[in-house]
């Protein structure tokens, strides 16, 4: 087992692959699409409200799509990962910053800091995704459910995968 498998787990690398392609599709088709995803390792769950029809369409073209090696599907602008990484990234440059045993200059040295975290975050974050988080290989998954679901007025979806 290697060991970005056994930090995030096989099955939720895979989900989160599928997750990002589908909704990178589906983005495509719909360019007003305002929806969040959270995978995990029995699938994932789209928060708002989409057309199933066209997500099944979108999830079957993302599946196929990422199983011919279009690996960088599995990669998203706006993934949770990017965030994440920016704000440790600018959070130690702060840190770091105000570590600094010149106090007339800490506060901008903070400042410088935390811009620099802030500018390597998108590609520091793209790379973990690309190598901790996601798992474009998809040999043998299988889409078994896509449900609507209503809790306290939201919408969600969710979809369950399976690995044969």
């Amino acid at each position: 087992m290697k060991l970005d498998d056994l930090l995030f787990g096989r099955r939720i690398r895979q989900n989160h692959a599928l997750e990002h392609a589908t909704i990178t599709i589906l983005s495509d088709r719909i360019p007003e699409l305002r929806v969040s995803a959270r995978s995990n390792s029995d699938g994932f769950t789209i928060f708002g409200d989409v057309d199933l029809g066209q997500l099944r369409i979108a999830l079957d073209e993302a599946l196929s799509r990422l199983l011919a090696g279009e690996a960088e599907l599995a990669i998203h602008p706006n993934c949770g990962t990017n965030l994440a990484v920016g704000v440790t990234m600018v959070t130690l440059g702060t840190m770091l910053g105000l570590a600094s045993t010149h106090t007339r200059t800490r506060v901008a040295t903070a400042a410088a800091s935390s811009v620099a975290g802030w500018a390597a975050a998108r590609p520091l974050g793209e790379y973990v995704q690309r190598h901790f988080t996601t798992l474009p290989d998809l040999r043998g998954v299988r889409v078994t459910e896509i449900a609507r679901r209503k809790f306290f007025g939201m919408t969600f979806v969710e979809v369950r995968t399976v690995q044969e």
